[in-house]
């Protein structure tokens, strides 16, 4: 081989290596953030971009709309969102990804998103179906400790995106900080990161709207609370990984509503105003929410007319059984609670939670007599992360437990609330295995869930 041939080889492969590394990318998304009747957020992860568009058009439209925003810094993994408005009720849509104006973005599935109906005053609630689930953790063997990898794999997700479902409800631990990320910002973002990156996490993101809390494992360290040195910092970490609409108030916390059809949902931050767990209430008035926020929960739940509030912890709140990290180490803002609910006579109330490693619908009937319902609470987790040793304790036996619903592997939920008008709603609970295989069902009406008249 001649020099000269040598070199031209050389060169060519300069050229080739230089423009495969400048070459625009999707690293993560992109993903459906919330979703009202004429708005949308899309949120999209992009490396090496100057651009980022968005094409999209009312499906059954001939012609495409387009958004476009500038990446100021497009060497690093750059977040960008777009809020997509003058959208139609109702509606569906189909939506291209473009990069730097000439590179669209083709993962082997399309893009789609819909709007909320406007029934209010029109037609029955209209029916619909979410999923939830908690406890999603990716392997990453630099990080994690050693022997046995904690993460079960994800391939779960990829039977949650077979699902069919109206919107996905993340219940916390949505990724797992490890003790080189909660220690600095850098490590705060690199962890959200290589989860978001996860390929079985990638089509999903696009296949539903995503709604999000936070418990211990995305807010910090593990049992973290308000003493945590970094919560701005995670703060911002989520809000930049998330598509809620709102978080917190007065720039403190992560805690939002949001509504669909005829519920209500109450997304909690257990985590930001937090007393210490093992501060004895006795000594001290111990609390989760914190002053303002407990406020904003009471007001929201007295304000709202839905058929269901759904109160969405990041850790079980109804179980008085229980020695770990869950409201019963907190008891009387519990219990403050639940009496506010009897003495506002507010209908309705059902609680989501997650944390445990473990699936389960716990109920409370000591309330009954006096507001006429049953309190439950549907506990759903873990996605990817190791199963709890539920079954080798006294809490195997929790007499609060509706019968045959702990599940203590890989799982998923899904609610589907259907029914003719405004009384007669009903609402199936489904817990499904990591291959999308039904466990158990569960229904309870709107009608058994009423305050007595008085």
């Amino acid at each position: 081989m001649t020099h000269r041939l040598k070199f031209l080889l050389f060169l060519l492969f300069a050229v080739n290596q230089a423009f495969s590394q400048s070459m625009p990318k999707v690293v993560s998304g992109p993903m459906n953030g919330y979703a009202e009747h004429s708005e949308c957020l899309i949120w999209i992860q992009t490396e090496d971009c100057n651009k980022v568009k968005i094409d999209y058009r009312k499906k059954g439209n001939k012609d495409w709309l387009s958004e476009e925003q500038n990446i100021t810094s497009s060497k690093k993994p750059s977040i960008t969102k777009f809020i997509l408005t003058e959208l139609e009720f109702g509606s569906a849509y189909e939506y291209k990804i473009i990069l730097n104006g000439n590179t669209e973005f083709k993962p082997g599935y399309n893009f789609e998103f819909k709007t909320k109906k406007m029934w209010e005053w029109r037609t029955p609630p209209p029916d619909f179906t979410f999923l939830f689930g908690s406890c999603l953790y990716v392997n990453d063997s630099a990080y994690d400790r050693p022997g046995k990898p904690y993460g079960q794999g994800t391939e779960i997700l990829k039977f949650m995106s077979a699902t069919p479902a109206d919107f996905m409800l993340w219940l916390g631990d949505n990724t797992y900080t490890r003790e080189a990320d909660y220690s600095s910002e850098s490590g705060f973002k690199n962890r959200y990161l290589h989860t978001r990156k996860d390929p079985n996490l990638q089509e999903f993101l696009s296949k539903t709207h995503h709604y999000a809390m936070w418990d211990d494992h995305d807010y910090g360290e593990n049992d973290a609370s308000s003493s945590y040195d970094l919560k701005d910092v995670s703060r911002n970490t989520f809000i930049d990984y998330w598509g809620n609409k709102s978080y917190g108030q007065d720039g403190k916390g992560i805690y939002s509503s949001f509504r669909f059809s005829d519920a209500e949902f109450f997304l909690l931050d257990d985590r930001t105003f937090r007393d210490e767990s093992d501060l004895d209430e006795n000594k001290i008035k111990k609390t989760q929410l914190g002053k303002e926020q407990l406020s904003w929960l009471k007001n929201k739940l007295k304000h709202s007319a839905a058929s269901f509030k759904f109160v969405c912890v990041g850790g079980q709140f109804l179980n008085a059984n229980t020695d770990k990290e869950s409201y019963n180490l907190y008891k009387k803002e519990r219990e403050e609670i639940l009496q506010f609910i009897v003495d506002q006579n507010i209908s309705g109330v059902i609680f989501l939670s997650g944390d445990r490693h473990h699936t389960e619908i716990l109920k409370e009937e000591k309330y009954r007599e006096k507001l006429g319902y049953t309190f439950y609470d549907i506990t759903s987790s873990p996605l990817s992360a190791g199963p709890s040793n539920i079954l080798k304790s006294e809490e195997a036996k929790n007499p609060q437990r509706v019968a045959n619903t702990l599940v203590v592997e890989n799982n998923y939920c899904s609610i589907k609330i259907s029914g003719p008008k405004k009384g007669e709603r009903v609402l199936l609970i489904t817990c499904y295995d990591k291959k999308g295989v039904v466990k158990w069902g569960h229904q309870i009406k709107e009608s058994e869930l009423k305050v007595l008249k008085k």
